[in-house]
């Protein structure tokens, strides 16, 4: 399902995917927002939280999170068969026991699975600690990373200084 968008001028459309854990019978909902320039930002969240305005900081409590985030990250190379140029980036939200301006508990958690399994043969690893940020930048399409990167931490800030208002 493709959910266009016309109110940011970066978002191009949003798809949806989902999942059941066959383990806590939860459904999660993946949205891959498409952007310009072949930018991908993955989201999940647990079905039963979709009403939530803090829906990606719940936690489940199904102590499960590598098989969901293995799921995910299939979701991510679904994208990326479609389209070879894709880059990709994901924010780890905070929970009640993070430290403001510090890197999330899920951002650890999901960068380090992320740089065990996703090699540098097609991908540029890049953190932003303060933001809870995580950028895949495709070698193979993107011809300036630093002024790639800064454009997506400069919108990710904003959006986040846009969301606290």
């Amino acid at each position: 399902m493709n959910d266009y968008s016309y109110s940011d001028n970066m978002l191009e459309y949003t798809m949806q995917y989902r999942f059941k854990s066959t383990k806590s019978n939860h459904t999660y909902i993946v949205y891959v927002e498409r952007y310009i320039e072949h930018t991908y930002c993955v989201k999940f969240f647990d079905k039963a939280n979709m009403l939530s305005k803090n829906k990606y900081s719940l936690r489940t409590d199904t102590f499960e999170p590598r098989k969901i985030v293995s799921t995910v990250l299939n979701v991510l190379l679904d994208v990326y068969r479609r389209d070879e140029k894709a880059s990709f980036f994901f924010i780890g939200a905070e929970d009640e026991k993070d430290i403001q301006g510090r890197a999330t508990r899920r951002f650890n958690f999901y960068a380090d699975f992320v740089l065990s399994v996703i090699t540098d043969k097609v991908f540029t690893h890049f953190r932003n600690d303060p933001l809870s940020l995580y950028i895949l930048v495709n070698k193979f399409s993107v011809t300036d990373f630093e002024t790639y990167v800064k454009r997506i931490n400069t919108y990710v800030s904003d959006a986040m200084i846009a969301s606290e208002r």
